[in-house]
C-alpha cells in the first residue's frame, strides 16, 4: 500500500494546547447590566474615552472592575484616555504598573478571583465589537472551570489564522516541494498514514481532515514546535474545530 508520507524527519507529537472555555453566572455582586453598558461605552465616542461613562464607573467603583478597565485599556487608542484609566486603576488598587497592561494582568492573576456577576457578559459585549462571532464565546449561563480573566484576545478575528481543512494529499515520491531535511508531522489512523509539513502548518497552525475513516484535527504550536492530534467525534457527532484567537495561559483556544 502506498502511504502519504513525505521523506522527512518525524517529530514526536506532544501536547501544546487544549482547553475549552465556558462561563457561569455568579452571585453576590452589585455589578449590573447597566454597568457593563458603561464599560462598553468607554470606547464609544469617536475612538476617545467616554467621560460620562468614566465618571459613573468611578462613582460605583468596586474591585471587580479592575480587569474590565485593563481589557478596555488594551483596545482604547486614545492615549489621554488610557492615561486616565491608568490613574483610575492606580488610585483604586494602590498598584503602580502604569501603561504596562501585562503587568496589570499578571498582578490580577496572582490575586483571588473576584466575584463579578456580569464579567462574562462584559467580555462578550466587548469582543463582539471586534468580531460579532466572539459574542458567543462568553456566557453567564455556562459553568466555568477556569478563570475568565486569564482568557486573553490574541489580536485577530475568528479563524484569522485559517485552519487547513481537508488538504489535498500527494504521495511521498510526488512531494518534490519538500527537501529531505524538512520536518513533517506524521500520523497513522487505521492504517492510513499521512504527513503534514511543518512549513505548511506554520501558516495554518491547525488542520482538519478525515484520516482512516475518522474525523481528526491536528493543532500545531508555533512556540514549542510540537503537535497534538484530536479525534473530533464525540458521542457520534463531529465537532468542527477552528481558531478562536483567544489564549489561556499562552495556550491557544
Amino acid at each position: 500500500m502506498r502511504r502519504f508520507i513525505a521523506p522527512a524527519t518525524v517529530l514526536a507529537i506532544a501536547i501544546c494546547i487544549g482547553v475549552l472555555v465556558s462561563a457561569t453566572a455568579q452571585s453576590k455582586s452589585a455589578v449590573t447590566d447597566s454597568t457593563v453598558d458603561d464599560f462598553i461605552s468607554l470606547l464609544a465616542v469617536n475612538g476617545s474615552l467616554n467621560n460620562k461613562a468614566l465618571k459613573k464607573i468611578e462613582a460605583d467603583w468596586q474591585s471587580g472592575f479592575t480587569i474590565m478597565v485593563v481589557e478596555v485599556m488594551a483596545l482604547l487608542r486614545d492615549k489621554e484616555g488610557v492615561a486616565r484609566l491608568v490613574d483610575l486603576l492606580e488610585e483604586n488598587t494602590g498598584q503602580k504598573f502604569g501603561f504596562d497592561i501585562q503587568g496589570w494582568r499578571t498582578w490580577l492573576w496572582n490575586q483571588p478571583e473576584n466575584d463579578y456577576a456580569h464579567y462574562a457578559q462584559f467580555k462578550s459585549e466587548l469582543y463582539r465589537l471586534i468580531d460579532p462571532r466572539f459574542g458567543g464565546y462568553f456566557n453567564n449561563k455556562r459553568d466555568k472551570t477556569i478563570r475568565l480573566d486569564e482568557v486573553v484576545w490574541g489580536g485577530v478575528r475568528q479563524d484569522g489564522i485559517p485552519p487547513l481543512r481537508q488538504p489535498k494529499m500527494v504521495f511521498a515520491d510526488e512531494a518534490d516541494y519538500l527537501d529531505d531535511n524538512n520536518v513533517v508531522f506524521a500520523i497513522e489512523v487505521n492504517g492510513d498514514a499521512r504527513a503534514y509539513p511543518k512549513r505548511i502548518m506554520a501558516w495554518h497552525e491547525t488542520f482538519v481532515d478525515e484520516v482512516g475513516g475518522k474525523n481528526v484535527a491536528g493543532v500545531y504550536c508555533t512556540l514549542c514546535g510540537s503537535m497534538i492530534l484530536y479525534n473530533t467525534e464525540v458521542d457520534g457527532k463531529n465537532i468542527e474545530i477552528g481558531t478562536s484567537d483567544f489564549l489561556y495561559r499562552s495556550n491557544k483556544l
